[in-house]
C-alpha cells in the first residue's frame, strides 16, 4: 500500500499559491509605499489609494469566485488566478503612473481573493479528515512566509531602484509558479459550494457578522499604513519599516497556528473575542508609545491575528449551524468581510489624504476593533448558552 504523501506536500500548492496571491500580490505593497513616495513617483495619498484598488478588487473575486470555479473549474481558475499575479507584478511598473498602475493592483486584488477563497478548500478537500488541522495550518502560513520573503525582499532591491523591485517580487513569483500549478481538483469542492438558502440567522450569526466585518475595516491600518508610518511618520527610513513588515509576517505565518491551539482550549468564541481585543489594544499602540518594543509588539499581535480571524469566525459559525449549513454561511461572512473591507480601504484613504495624520488613522481602526470585541463577546455568550441546550 501507498503511503500518503506527507503534510507538507500536500500543503504546498495551496501555500505556495497563497504566497503569490498574498504574499506578493497583495502585501509586498505595503513596505513599497515609503519608497515609491520617496522616489517621488506617488503622493502618500496615491499611494494609498493604490492599496485600496487591491481591495476593491478582492470584492469583486470574492463575487466571482464560486461562479468562475464552477463554470472552469477549480484547477483552471486556480493556474489563472497564479499567472495573473505574476502578469500584474511584471506589468504594473510604477514608473508609467498612477493610472497605469491602477488596474494591474485591481486585477492582483481579483486574483488574491479567487486564490484564498477556492485554493484551501481545494487542497482540503483532498486531504484526509484527520490531517486536515495540519494540512490547513500549513496553507495558511503561506501568507506569513510570502509577507517575510517581500519584507526581506523590498529593502534590498530598493537600494538598486524601484524596479528592480518589482522585478525581484516579480522573479519570486515565477519561482513559485510550479508548486502552485499541480494539485487542484478539476471541480470545486463541495464544501466551497453554497447549498441552498442555508439556515435562518439568529442574533448570534449576526453578532458574528458584526465582529467580522469589524476586523475587516480594523485591521487596513496595519495592512496598508504601517510600513509607511515606520518609514516616513517616524522617520525611520524604508530598511527599518520592512524589518517590521517582516515581522509582521512572522506573525501571521504563526498566528493561525497559535490561534488554532487556543481555540481548542478556550473555545472558538472565547479565542476570537480575546483575539479582537488584544488586536485592538496592538492597533492603538502606537498612538501611546513610538518605543522598538511597543512596534515590535504592535507588528506581531497584529500580524498574527489578520490570517487567524478567518480561522477563528469560521470556527464560531460552525458550533452555531453544523457542518451542512456551514458552507452557505460562511460565503456570506466572506462576502460581508470582503465589502466592507473594500468600503474601508476607500474611507481610510480619503481619511488619510484629507488629515495627512496617521494617528486619525490608528485610532479610527482600534476603535473599530473594540466595538468588534464587543459584538464577538456577545457572540461567545450565546455560543455558552448555545452548547448548554
Amino acid at each position: 500500500m501507498t503511503p500518503p504523501p506527507s503534510a507538507f506536500r500536500q500543503a504546498l500548492p495551496g501555500a505556495a499559491a497563497l504566497i503569490v496571491g498574498h504574499g506578493i500580490g497583495r502585501f509586498a505593497f505595503t513596505p513599497l509605499i515609503p519608497a515609491l513616495v520617496a522616489a517621488g513617483l506617488f503622493t502618500g495619498p496615491q499611494a494609498v489609494w493604490l492599496g485600496a484598488a487591491n481591495l476593491i478588487g478582492y470584492f469583486i473575486g470574492s463575487l466571482s469566485a464560486l461562479w468562475l470555479a464552477d463554470r472552469f473549474g477549480v484547477r483552471a481558475v486556480m493556474r489563472a488566478a497564479v499567472g495573473a499575479v505574476l502578469l500584474a507584478t511584471l506589468a504594473g511598473v510604477p514608473e508609467w503612473g498612477f493610472a497605469w498602475l491602477a488596474p494591474w493592483r485591481l486585477l492582483t486584488g481579483i486574483a488574491g481573493a479567487l486564490i484564498l477563497i477556492l485554493g484551501p478548500s481545494a487542497v482540503l478537500s483532498q486531504v484526509a479528515i484527520s490531517r486536515r488541522g495540519t494540512v490547513g495550518g500549513l496553507i495558511f502560513c503561506g501568507i506569513g512566509i510570502g509577507i517575510v520573503l517581500a519584507g526581506t525582499l523590498v529593502p534590498w532591491l530598493t537600494r538598486i531602484d524601484i524596479v528592480a523591485a518589482w522585478l525581484g517580487l516579480a522573479a519570486l513569483a515565477l519561482l513559485l509558479w510550479p508548486f502552485a500549478w499541480a494539485g487542484w481538483p478539476q471541480k470545486p469542492p463541495v464544501s466551497a459550494m453554497p447549498s441552498g438558502p442555508g439556515p435562518r440567522w439568529t442574533l448570534p450569526l449576526y453578532c458574528l457578522a458584526l465582529a467580522y466585518l469589524g476586523d475587516a475595516m480594523g485591521f487596513i491600518p496595519h495592512t496598508v499604513f504601517w510600513v509607511d508610518f515606520i518609514a516616513r511618520g517616524l522617520g525611520h527610513g524604508v530598511a527599518v519599516g520592512s524589518l517590521f513588515w517582516v515581522l509582521f509576517g512572522i506573525g501571521a505565518a504563526l498566528g493561525t497556528l497559535l490561534l488554532g491551539r487556543l481555540a481548542d482550549k478556550i473555545g472558538t468564541g472565547a479565542a476570537l473575542t480575546l483575539m479582537l481585543a488584544a488586536k485592538a489594544i496592538c492597533v492603538a499602540l502606537p498612538l501611546v508609545s513610538h518605543t522598538i518594543p511597543a512596534l515590535v509588539i504592535s507588528s506581531l499581535i497584529v500580524g498574527a491575528a489578520t490570517p487567524g480571524a478567518a480561522l477563528l469566525a469560521s470556527g464560531v459559525a460552525l458550533d452555531f449551524v453544523g457542518p451542512e449549513a456551514h458552507r452557505g454561511v460562511w460565503r456570506k461572512l466572506t462576502l460581508i468581510f470582503s465589502t466592507f473591507q473594500a468600503l474601508a480601504g476607500q474611507a481610510f484613504a480619503a481619511l488619510f489624504a484629507a488629515t495627512q495624520a496617521y494617528e486619525a488613522i490608528f485610532a479610527t481602526g482600534a476603535g473599530i476593533l473594540t466595538l468588534a470585541s464587543f459584538a464577538a463577546a456577545m457572540t461567545w455568550r450565546q455560543q455558552r448558552l448555545h452548547k448548554k441546550i
